[in-house]
């Protein structure tokens, strides 16, 4: 195979070809075999008419043939898109239309759905969402996961695997041409596409290994794709599991696992810390390592997760789809510690912050994105949005977000996107979405505000949010809606959301 000069690929050939490198499922996976298989999918592709430059879309589930899509991808030199297909039709026809992509990988059973209305309508009678993937003119579409009877034209991924095309033709790709488009989670009113070339995503992975390696992690267990290709290049071995799993099923994979490594947000471990402390169990002793990758990380989930193990390390970890880590912060010492504020950490290696004048934090890093998709490349400084300081031990403190932003699981939820449609529903005068933190399942509640005429009610407002034309985004949906009087202030009368979050705060209490 003719050599290739991607840091990731590059990671991949130094590994035993015989190593196993992951498990999905019931199936063990080498790295020889990702290795060819991904140099046979890349030879297809070209046969198929993909090139360099080319914009690719994925919706495709976890596991092996994601990874073999991604590193074909790499070998070709297109540019990637992962669009979460489950972030509410709107916003994913936006991003959709805003990428324009001439590929899109696509798992069968979510273009089985937009073809089958019947079979979606029966779905959704078990399921509040359905997610599927639309027709797309001019995009040549290839199909992963089961073979089903699709009627439009369509390529399976497996088949130009174990077709194996020939020789590919590979192609001089820069280690600062652009690779992967991430969406900022959540929408704005125009959607955000952050786009990160091959440099600063390798980086990111070097700094996230550096930890796994001083740490003599082993086995890492995830349901993330990019912690899988993490492991790969870290050399470590990497289990895929179903994050849809009942606590007491994620209990017992990690001990009949021996998983000696976790990551996700905090929401993610908050029913297995539920589970145990029912039973008055503890932490299984196998796993090490806990990485939280999510700001704010509150103390009251901290207190409760480090209850049920003496020995398990936690380390948190801040940083945002522009810059994927920023900063690190053990766990342990950030729940002994009195700042006041979200405390987060000393910077990683190359990160440098800066606090502007009005409180902003800003960062230059090896791992900055290139520049948001359809817009000028990024000055060097990139301006987070996020308020802070540094203490005096040179660690970063949260105070707080510049803007209204609900952070709820990996999504950023934009307020003033959602309140101008919900304005609109008959009978209210007035509506506000704040974001509550709810120390139970360590995370923000979505708290939606009504000032309304008499005769509204919940069901009502509810059912107008999930369909129709006042439908909103899933991720956006309220926990709770309240009925009561909004605060004013100020010569033009605005929303006080802060006396708002205070008089919320005092009714949750």
């Amino acid at each position: 195979m003719t050599h290739y000069t991607n840091y990731f690929i590059q990671s991949l050939r130094a590994l035993h070809a015989s190593d196993i490198i992951l498990y999905d499922g019931k199936k063990s996976v080498t790295a020889g075999y990702l290795l060819e298989s991904a140099y046979a999918l890349a030879s297809g592709l070209q046969a198929n008419g993909v090139k360099k430059g080319d914009r690719i879309v994925m919706a495709v589930k976890p596991g092996i043939e994601f990874l073999q899509i991604m590193y074909a991808n790499m070998m070709v030199g297109t540019t990637v898109a992962i669009i979460d297909p489950e972030m509410g039709r709107e916003n994913y026809l936006q991003k959709l239309k805003q990428f324009a992509p001439n590929h899109a990988f696509v798992d069968s059973m979510l273009v089985l759905l937009n073809e089958h209305p019947l079979l979606k309508f029966v779905v959704l009678k078990l399921s509040k969402t359905v997610p599927s993937f639309p027709r797309i003119k001019n995009c040549q579409l290839f199909t992963s996961g089961t073979r089903l009877p699709l009627f439009q034209k369509h390529t399976v991924v497996s088949r130009l695997v174990k077709e194996k095309s020939g020789i590919m033709n590979f192609v001089s790709i820069d280690e600062k041409s652009d690779f992967l488009v991430t969406y900022t989670s959540g929408t704005l009113s125009e959607p955000k596409g952050v786009v990160h070339h091959y440099l600063g995503l390798s980086n990111s992975i070097r700094h996230l290994t550096k930890l796994l390696l001083d740490n003599k992690d082993e086995i890492l267990a995830t349901h993330l794709p990019h912690y899988a290709l993490l492991g790969i290049n870290a050399g470590i071995k990497v289990y895929l599991w179903d994050n849809k799993m009942d606590a007491a099923a994620k209990v017992a994979f990690i001990t009949e696992r021996n998983i000696t490594t976790l990551f996700g947000p905090p929401s993610d471990f908050v029913p297995i810390i539920n589970y145990l402390s029912n039973k008055g169990a503890h932490f299984p002793d196998c796993v090490k390592n806990l990485y939280l990758g999510s700001a704010p990380i509150y103390n009251s989930f901290l207190s409760r997760l480090v209850q049920l193990s003496d020995s398990l390390k936690v380390t948190c970890m801040y940083g945002m789809t522009e810059n994927l880590m920023v900063t690190i912060q053990d766990g342990r010492e950030k729940l002994a510690d009195l700042t006041q504020g979200d405390l987060v950490g000393k910077p990683l290696p190359d990160v440098e912050i800066t606090i502007a004048d009005d409180g902003e934090i800003c960062l230059q890093s090896d791992q900055m994105y290139s520049h948001y998709w359809q817009q000028e490349k990024t000055q060097k400084v990139h301006l987070t949005g996020d308020m802070g300081k540094m203490d005096d031990q040179g660690r970063l403190v949260l105070l707080g977000r510049k803007k209204d932003m609900i952070i709820r699981g990996n999504f950023n939820i934009y307020p003033g996107l959602y309140e101008p449609t919900i304005h609109k529903i008959e009978g209210v005068k007035e509506a506000v979405m704040m974001g509550v933190y709810n120390s139970d399942i360590a995370d923000e509640e979505i708290i939606l505000v009504i000032d309304g005429e008499e005769g509204l009610d919940v069901r009502n407002i509810m059912k107008q949010l999930v369909a129709g034309p006042y439908s909103i985004d899933k991720e956006a949906l309220p926990d709770k809606i309240l009925f009561m009087p909004i605060p004013h202030s100020g010569r033009q009368a605005k929303i006080d959301r802060k006396l708002l979050l205070s008089q919320l705060s005092t009714k949750n209490q």
